[in-house]
């Protein structure tokens, strides 16, 4: 399986603490078969924007996002040759009233951003993730005791699925480890 070149993943922050929410890049270099360009990110009053822009400089289409954002990267996550752009929200949802960290998944298709999933959350209490050049997502995770989970997650038909975890209840600083290497 031939997978396109991922130019980078943009870290909002979240040097996996928790609570760290600070934008410290505002662009993404995207090049695959389908798309040559970037995701430019933008915060706004509420949240941020996100603008693709085409190659020659144009903005082809953008998404507003009126929540905090705290990690970005981009895979090709469905293993159709085409990268994806994975944004970690902070907001509720209406099954799950509390602020926390979700994630979803932006596909690009023919120059506009569509959503390929919007999940409400993965297994357990969605820390921080990232992308691996396979297409698998890698997650930090915060178990029921409080401890830490490593999750590795696949898209399957519908959206990503719980493939196994590498590492659970572990504290804090072994997990961070783990997830990082």
């Amino acid at each position: 399986v031939k997978y396109p070149l991922i130019a980078f993943s943009l870290l909002l922050g979240c040097s996996t603490s928790p609570k760290s929410t600070v934008m410290e890049r505002s662009a993404i270099t995207i090049h695959d078969q389908y798309f040559d360009g970037s995701a430019q990110l933008t915060k706004t009053s509420k949240g941020f924007k996100i603008a693709l822009i085409g190659r020659e400089g144009n903005e082809l289409d953008r998404t507003i996002f009126n929540y905090e954002p705290y990690q970005i990267d981009t895979a090709d996550i469905n293993r159709d040759g085409r990268t994806e752009i994975l944004v970690g929200l902070i907001k509720s949802t209406e099954f799950d009233p509390g602020e926390k960290k979700r994630l979803f998944i932006l596909r690009i298709d023919e120059g506009q951003l569509r959503p390929l999933w919007l999940g409400s959350k993965v297994c357990q209490q969605l820390i921080d993730f990232k992308a691996l050049s396979n297409g698998v997502v890698r997650t930090l995770e915060q178990t029921k005791k409080g401890n830490y989970a490593i999750g590795i997650y696949e898209w399957q038909g519908f959206g990503l699925t719980l493939i196994k975890y590498l590492t659970n209840e572990k504290p804090y600083d072994e997990a961070i480890a783990i997830f990082n290497s």
